[in-house]
């Protein structure tokens, strides 16, 4: 397919929701690694309208249609009172589907919230609360749900295993020069042999979940008013999964000094009060529901995520970065050594950590 612009293929996109590129003022939302978002503003009202990434998304449609089930379901528990955030919904295009194909590239729009933000990092122990919360209702309202009805849109998404076995893939058809680039952060992965299998272990014992699987701060979105989380976001990779994994990624995103892709690692400290913070009212918010093997496997998981991340990310450097977004040559590299690193200093204070989560 050619390159078509970004205002060519919007002029191409709108009239499929019932707009026009002429009536409407468009601008970049927000900067994740993965599709293209943007505001869409009418002379009545906005919208969200997204790119998803087929790079990352196989089956496009499968993600919407997922999103669709998701957003029913915690309806019904907004409904009833039991679920305290807004979900949030897809639009309909003007053929009444989820989504539009449009050369090639699928694009779905959604209902935008008004008077909210998004945050980028965490400023204090009360938001840290406040962020764990959320998206423990998240997981907590989706407890009743089948997730034999979802697709598995990124299929063995946090298979550790699966993960090493692509990382070797990559290192075999990588050129020479990148593999020297990654030798020491291949050799301390390399190292790791006890604790992957420790991973194999824990998740055979464990229950099944309708997991986000992408626990950042920045897919909560903050009520203006409140400054509370009032909805849980980008729905995209929500499918089977355990709760370790959530609960890691939200600790790595939220517990760190330093950004991700910071090549800064001497400054890289973990805050261990907003890692309590975290811990307690996670746990909290599944009411006692939670098993001793699950709320153990916690423990796992704050070391899993960083560990797998930086596997991805090495991964991702030596196949050419064709799924992350970069911004220059050696972007991946850095944050694989920044994971990496976050890794080792997690297992530095596995005392700590073991203390933290049991004690709640």
């Amino acid at each position: 397919m050619p390159h078509v612009t970004p205002d060519k293929i919007l002029a191409l996109v709108l009239p499929q929701f019932g707009f026009t590129l002429e009536d409407c003022k468009i601008s970049r939302l927000g900067n994740g690694l993965i599709n293209n978002t943007f505001l869409v503003q009418s002379a009545d009202q906005k919208f969200v309208l997204q790119c998803l990434n087929q790079q990352v998304f196989k089956t496009p449609q499968q993600v919407t249609d997922n999103a669709d089930l998701i957003s029913a379901h915690l309806q019904i528990k907004y409904e009833n009172n039991s679920y305290p955030l807004t979900p949030v919904f897809q639009r309909r295009n003007i053929d009444n589907s989820n989504h539009v194909k449009v050369q090639g590239q699928y694009w779905r729009s959604l209902h935008y919230i008004p008077q909210c933000y998004t945050l980028e990092s965490i400023a204090n122990v009360e938001q840290a609360s406040s962020v764990a919360s959320a998206f423990a209702q998240f997981t907590a309202a989706l407890s009743d749900f089948n997730s034999e009805k979802l697709a598995d849109i990124i299929p063995q998404f946090h298979d550790l295993a699966m993960r090493i076995e692509q990382l070797h893939q990559a290192i075999e058809n990588t050129s020479e020069p990148l593999l020297l680039s990654a030798k020491a952060q291949l050799k301390v992965i390399e190292l790791q042999q006890d604790f992957i299998k420790n991973i194999a272990n824990t998740t055979a014992a464990l229950p099944l979940h309708v997991t986000h699987n992408d626990t950042k701060i920045n897919n909560l979105l903050f009520s203006e008013a409140t400054n509370k989380p009032i909805a849980v976001i980008d729905l995209d990779t929500c499918m089977a999964g355990y709760l370790m994994h959530d609960f890691g990624d939200m600790v790595r995103t939220c517990c760190v000094s330093i950004a991700e892709d910071s090549a800064e690692l001497d400054k890289m400290v973990i805050n261990f009060d907003m890692l309590g913070a975290i811990t307690e009212a996670y746990i909290a918010g599944f009411k006692g529901s939670l098993s001793e093997s699950e709320q153990s496997s916690l423990i796992q998981g704050i070391k899993l995520m960083p560990f797998m991340l930086s596997i991805r990310f090495l991964t991702d450097f030596l196949n050419g970065d064709t799924y992350f977004k970069t911004s220059y040559a050696t972007h991946n590299l850095v944050r694989a050594k920044n994971q990496l690193h976050l890794y080792q200093l997690f297992c530095q204070h596995e005392t700590l950590l073991t203390e933290i989560v049991l004690k709640n």
